[in-house]
């Protein structure tokens, strides 16, 4: 598990800045996903399940004010001209470019698959779930990665 962490922050870091023009840095875990993202209400979750050597699924919670702006800058579209179909793809692509770069690089005797990714409904994610704060310049993410 420490070791697909860390390849997952090392992809997260390298997708954001190279297909979005956002540096990130990583906090601390926390559960109290709530709290430490209210002030950007409202967000956006979405979530990848994988399978190979291990299996689980990997859940991104990004506000919905950040995911308009990486759309604007991944689709060279102005934000008003974005529908939230571009809006909620660019969450689902920003997953599906991290795990498949990050799961790659993972050390793997069976390679790893990856299902198509799903847009979540964040209310129903359990408080209980431990996730990665992830810090941009004006704004955080949060990333869950749970073993089936």
């Amino acid at each position: 598990m420490k070791s697909l962490m860390t390849v997952m922050m090392t992809s997260i870091s390298e997708v954001m800045e190279t297909m979005f023009f956002l540096p990130v840095e990583f906090g601390e875990e926390s559960k109290a996903i709530n709290d430490r993202m209210k002030e950007y209400k409202p967000d956006m979750a979405c979530q990848l399940k994988f399978s190979g050597d291990v299996s689980g699924k990997i859940t991104l919670l990004i506000p919905e004010s950040l995911l308009g702006e990486m759309a604007e800058n991944f689709m060279g579209t102005p934000k008003e001209e974005l529908t939230s179909e571009h809006i909620s793809g660019t969450l689902m692509e920003i997953l599906n470019m991290v795990c498949g770069n990050a799961l790659g690089k993972a050390e793997s005797k069976v390679p790893f698959e990856l299902a198509i990714p799903e847009m979540i409904d964040e209310s129903k994610i359990p408080g209980s779930l431990l996730f990665n704060i992830i810090q941009t310049p004006d704004s955080v993410m949060a990333l869950n990665i749970g073993m089936d």
